[in-house]
């Protein structure tokens, strides 16, 4: 439709949804055909139908309308989100509206006869839904497809013989379906595929429905229905060997001895309830890969695995196993145990023959594979004296003595060759490399080179594979710095709790610094202790630390001690500036004051403390057991505050301490003796707050984001000796090395002194009145045991 001041073109675009890539390509095709005329007062219609499969009733018009303007990008940018909006709107019908076809469709009852499917060519197929029984065609069917039919219970031979020449066979949601009979399939001599999917009635099936299929027989898929028991499979995979065999979702508990025989590239039995996997379960299979993934696996045994041939892939991903049985996995090339929190020991890599990529759960797992001796050194010696050559023998090689070359394949006992059979390409080779072994005076010497094993995940930044102390040095040094702690911390506390304790605002933030810098001592030596034990084989301890009882103590202390410490600190500071600063005011900090603000502090420290125990950060993150685990907004922000405290609490404490330096006289300042020696301790102050706190929080934050400077191997040297010194050095800078503590702590032992003196002559006394009141009568004794003092 034109006119003389605008013209309009209408495109009209009839497709089936399937067609949706191609329904996008041809509107934009047909919108930059209209811009590209250099019409500027043109306006546009790209109308496209899409059809639900064959039924028109369920279609959705799509109209675009764009009135063209005269700008090139504006246009580019419209085309581009018309191409967007189709795209979305064709995805949605695709969606909503599930399979759907490319061409017609004939009903018969309910079901429809296609030619051709998206998913078999060149066969026709039987869809039917919502009935009560198959209802028969006249034409060759290769494919039957049942769908939503809750009316269907049972299944037989006679339900499916009409249909002779089917290939492929799918039941979809049939909630109802409670039996199938044992000859149901006997007579499909063409079957290839066979598909149940959401049977919530169906719990059992015949023992012997499997038997006498046809030999083309690739594909068996079973998938939540509601087994209990996996019928005989020993039929299957003869000749030629199975594609598929799934059973996913059902409601399997137990795999017995000699419950399985089949041949098959995938026997998935995935998401059941299997808690138990008997000796030998799989004997005589032959099984390239098997997926227990999803299951329990409470219990597996010794030999579960033992009479498989050729299991190169094995999947016990999202399980609650503890223990990894090796016998039979000497073919084994894959192996999956991600998600598997229970499963804390890994067997050595030496008792994996061929083993070639391993996804693991923890990464200090990988660390047991790349160290093998200092994970299990009994079995790394046991492997390498069999690369030994017997003593006896050595005279023997030396005087070229001939010997005897036998191939893997050989040493395979019940290796089974079907490289000839073309369409077995999944046995075509042996699990074991066509590497030879030498006989040395009748013994078999295995390869002494082996490939290293790929593995993940990966020993990261956060948890490398070394000791918790990465250094020498550092474990000689960490206990020095905790000991020395400990014990300076222990005499503060002892001198400033003594039995004459008075209510003195310095003192009593002493006694919190000094208990919080006592708890960071405790810390030390725990990580001290727990690295002495674990020394060089580390990976063997990490689980069991970093998620047991110990680390979580060590990091609930070191975070409650780091901030108790720092507001302890930051008040210290305060009542010291105040009291120089505002000494002609009355209105100082009072003991109670003191002790409601330090009571807050106690409330912050604890509840930082706390926040790693639930969920925010964690202590588990790191060998040294401190919350650095950043991956969420929580743990992040988490982080960020403790970071951000710390970094206040020190420019407080210097802006304080250098507003004390400078109220001081210049006399003073630069005297020689006297008072100059305050400007002296005020430097030390600030030097060893700087040396042990600014390191921490400048690579903390840069870390935070996203460019870590360091890695965690040299930040152990700053969290763990650096940052810790100031819980050494505080006892002597703020109390030990001060005139009022020394004639206290000389007060306290002289008192301690007196009081031993004076219980030494109160025993003697104490003796002779006593001597003395034998002689007395029993009234005067009465009398004279009211006046002296009790023992």
């Amino acid at each position: 439709m034109t006119d003389g001041a605008s013209r309009r073109r209408s495109t009209l675009i009839y497709l089936n949804a399937p067609d949706a890539l191609l329904a996008v390509f041809v509107a934009s095709n047909a919108m930059s055909r209209t811009v590209s005329r250099g019409d500027s007062s043109r306006t546009d219609d790209v109308t496209v139908l899409l059809v639900a499969g064959n039924d028109r009733r369920k279609s959705v018009v799509v109209n675009l309308r764009r009135h063209r303007p005269s700008s090139n990008s504006w246009i580019s940018m419209c085309s581009v989100f018309d191409f967007l909006m189709v795209l979305c709107i064709c995805i949605v019908q695709l969606s909503a509206k599930g399979t759907v076809t490319n061409t017609p469709c004939t009903i018969i009852d309910n079901c429809c006869v296609r030619n051709m499917t998206n998913y078999w060519k060149h066969k026709t197929e039987l869809h039917c839904s919502e009935i009560q029984i198959i209802p028969v065609v006249d034409e060759i069917i290769h494919v039957l497809t049942i769908d939503d039919s809750a009316d269907i219970k049972e299944l037989s031979e006679k339900s499916i013989n009409p249909y002779n020449n089917l290939t492929d066979i799918i039941l979809n949601n049939m909630k109802n379906l409670e039996y199938l009979d044992s000859s149901t399939f006997k007579n499909l001599n063409k079957l290839q595929s066979l598909y149940i999917f959401r049977a919530s009635a169906l719990t059992e099936l015949p023992y012997d429905i499997f038997h006498g299929l046809s030999k083309t027989f690739l594909v068996l898929r079973i998938s939540k229905a509601n087994l209990k028991v996996i019928p005989d499979l020993s039929d299957l995979g003869t000749p030629t060997a199975m594609h598929i065999i799934e059973f996913e979702g059902n409601q399997l508990d137990k795999l017995p001895t000699n419950g399985i025989k089949t041949r098959a590239e995938q026997l998935l039995l995935e998401y059941n309830k299997i808690h138990v996997v008997e000796n030998w379960a799989f004997n005589g299979s032959e099984i390239s890969k098997l997926s227990l993934r999803g299951n329990y696996l409470d219990f597996l045994s010794e030999h579960s695995f033992d009479g498989i041939l050729n299991l190169r892939t094995l999947d016990l991903s999202h399980s609650s196993m503890k223990v990894l049985p090796t016998s039979g996995l000497k073919s084994l090339e894959v192996l999956r145990i991600e998600n598997a929190p229970s499963m804390t020991v890994i067997p050595s890599v030496y008792l994996f023959g061929n083993l070639k990529e391993a996804h693991l759960t923890y990464s200090f797992h990988c660390c047991s594979f790349q160290f093998p001796a200092k994970h299990d050194y009994s079995t790394y010696e046991f492997h390498k004296e069999g690369f030994e050559t017997p003593s006896e023998c050595v005279q023997a090689k030396k005087n070229n003595v001939h010997l005897n070359l036998v191939s893997n394949d050989f040493m395979e006992n019940g290796y089974i060759d079907y490289a000839n059979d073309s369409e077995e390409e999944f046995f075509n080779e042996p699990a074991m490399t066509n590497s030879t072994q030498d006989i040395i005076c009748g013994n078999i010497t295995p390869p002494t080179t082996r490939s290293d094993v790929q593995c993940w995940p990966q020993p990261d930044a956060l948890n490398p594979c070394e000791d918790i102390m990465g250094f020498f040095w550092l474990r000689v040094s960490v206990w020095l710095v905790g000991s020395a702690a400990l014990l300076a911390n222990v005499v503060v506390l002892m001198v400033v709790f003594r039995k004459d304790f008075n209510h003195s605002v310095p003192r009593f933030l002493m006694s919190n610094l000094a208990f919080a810098d006592f708890c960071t001592a405790i810390y030390l030596l725990l990580l001290a202790y727990e690295d002495l034990v674990s020394s060089e084989k580390y990976f063997n301890y990490a689980y069991s630390w970093q998620n047991g009882v110990g680390c979580k103590i060590g990091g609930f202390l070191t975070v409650f001690s780091s901030q108790l410490s720092v507001f302890a600190l930051c008040l210290l500071t305060i009542e010291r500036w105040y009291s120089i600063r505002k000494a002609l005011y009355t209105n100082k900090m009072t003991f109670a004051s003191t002790v409601r603000i330090m009571a807050f502090g106690w409330v912050y420290s604890i509840v930082m403390a706390t926040m790693p125990l639930l969920g925010i950060s964690s202590y588990s993150t790191t060998s040294i057991c401190l919350p650095m685990d950043t991956a969420r907004a929580s743990g992040m922000c988490y982080v960020f505050t403790l970071l951000a405290f710390g970094a206040a609490a020190f420019v407080l404490m210097l802006f304080c301490y250098v507003q004390i330096y400078m109220s001081l006289s210049y006399e003073t300042r630069h005297a020689a003796k006297g008072e100059a020696s305050v400007a002296r301790k005020i430097s030390v102050l600030i030097g060893t707050n700087f040396a042990c706190t600014a390191p921490v929080i400048f690579f903390g934050f840069t870390a935070l984001l996203g460019y870590p400077l360091i890695d965690v191997t040299k930040s152990k040297i700053l969290l763990v000796f650096f940052y810790p010194i100031n819980s050494c050095a505080n006892p002597f800078l703020y109390t030990i090395l001060t005139a009022s503590f020394r004639r206290e702590a000389f007060s306290t032992v002289a008192k301690f002194g007196i009081c031993l003196e004076n219980e030494k002559e109160y025993k003697v006394i104490y003796s002779t009145q006593t001597n003395n009141t034998q002689r007395l009568t029993p009234v005067h004794k009465h009398t004279l045991s009211l006046t002296l003092p009790q023992p």
